[in-house]
């Protein structure tokens, strides 16, 4: 069902970018490259949502182990070498 129909304004960068899209036959009409422009930035938005959410997990993880003792104390002066040291097999 069609929705009603709205007026928005472009810049003329926007207008000049669309009927580029539409000239090269990219699309049929300016308005499939407005609904594609606003399917990316929802998928953009949900990627984001979905990344703020894993790390917030990894925080939640982070502060539970701390909260349990599970951390190592590293001087300053031993910060690079400890980085530096992550990754690796210990012996």
């Amino acid at each position: 069902m069609p929705a009603a129909p709205r007026t928005i304004s472009f810049t003329e960068h926007h207008l000049s970018l669309m009927d580029s899209l539409v000239s090269a036959g990219h699309h049929a009409s300016s308005s499939e490259v407005i609904r594609e422009a606003l399917r990316r930035y929802e998928a953009d938005l949900d990627r984001e949502q979905a990344h703020l959410a894993y790390l917030q997990r990894l925080g939640d993880q982070g502060e539970a182990e701390i909260a349990r003792g599970a951390y190592k104390r590293v001087a300053p002066e031993d910060l690079g070498a400890f980085l530096a040291s992550l990754g690796r097999d210990e012996e």
